[in-house]
């Protein structure tokens, strides 16, 4: 990770503003969202790109102490990064078909009342 993949700036979104880290090397499932450190909550947060990209700016002098936000969000990025693999987007998803019968999700027993029970609603 480069020092030019990371931005520090600021969302202002009103009670929700809070200073933010974007780092360019996190990619979400898709291409209409990114991941943004908020410091406000101490997390990562996925964000719609084309709600919160209007509310983002440079940081102002005096808002945060840049050395703090970098620990706070170099903590957050370690333990948001433990075990996860960052996935490149594709343009479709593979065909339920492709998937291995292993990896159909197992019903509970009671599945099938819940499944009257669905079925009933919709009609």
């Amino acid at each position: 990770m480069s020092k030019n993949d990371i931005w520090y700036g600021f969302l202002d979104a009103g009670a929700q503003s809070a200073p933010v880290v974007r780092d360019l090397t996190l990619e979400t499932k898709s291409r209409k969202t990114i991941y943004l450190y908020n410091h406000a909550r101490g997390k990562f947060l996925e964000y719609s790109l084309e709600i919160v990209e209007p509310k983002l700016r440079d940081l102002k002098d005096g808002e945060i102490s840049l050395k703090e936000l970098d620990s706070a969000f170099k903590a957050a990025r370690k333990a948001f990064s433990a075990g996860r693999t960052t996935k490149k987007w594709s343009d479709e998803a593979p065909p339920r078909a492709a998937l291995a019968e292993s990896e159909e999700p197992e019903l509970p027993p009671d599945a099938d009342a819940s499944m009257d029970f669905m079925e009933e609603e919709d009609a």
